[in-house]
């Protein structure tokens, strides 16, 4: 082997080196930042916002489903007329469809829980991987600026519950 061959491996080898370090280096900010992300805990508490609401919105639909369920077996009991008698069975059946139709809050809710016991594996898999890779658990990370325009910062959908600045209650006590 020619030494001027020998420099080109070494330098090629070096290269690649070079190359894989600063991958790493890329790999572990980008997996600090979300592991600082996941820290902060706002995806599973959106999630968890998203089951809560998604279980108050299936109470409200029950409970006045139950009153119109209620309502038109009453109708159905007074009516002298047959045609308001079926006619309020009719809205019976339609009724019971409505509370079937509730039970994909269960399922809505149990879906969302294996999308939170994914995120927490994720988040204990980074973790155990950046201290496999430094020896210990690495300090955190500044966040990002947020480099947003003004209008385009306030884009942040919906507060969760108990983050609103104001609550529903002062807001509606503004207005007689």
């Amino acid at each position: 082997m020619s030494p001027g061959s020998l420099e080109d491996t070494t330098a090629l080898l070096q290269r690649h080196l070079m190359s894989i370090s600063e991958t790493i280096a890329r790999t572990r900010q980008e997996i600090a930042d979300l592991r600082e992300q996941q820290e902060s805990g706002r995806a599973r508490d959106e999630l968890h916002a998203v089951v809560q609401g998604t279980e108050q919105a299936t109470h409200t639909i029950l409970t006045v489903s139950e009153t119109v369920d209620a309502l038109a077996r009453g109708i159905a009991k007074r009516a002298q007329d047959e045609a308001t008698r079926e006619d309020a069975r009719a809205i019976q059946a339609e009724m019971q469809t409505v509370f079937e139709a509730c039970n994909f809050q269960d399922l809505t809710g149990q879906r969302i829980s294996k999308v939170v016991r994914t995120i927490v594996d994720v988040e204990e898999r980074v973790g155990e991987m950046l201290r496999l890779w430094s020896g210990a658990t690495p300090s955190p990370t500044r966040p990002k600026p947020d480099t947003r325009g003004e209008e385009e910062s306030l884009l942040n959908g919906p507060a969760l519950p108990g983050a609103a600045a104001v609550s529903q209650d002062a807001v509606d006590a503004m207005f007689p």
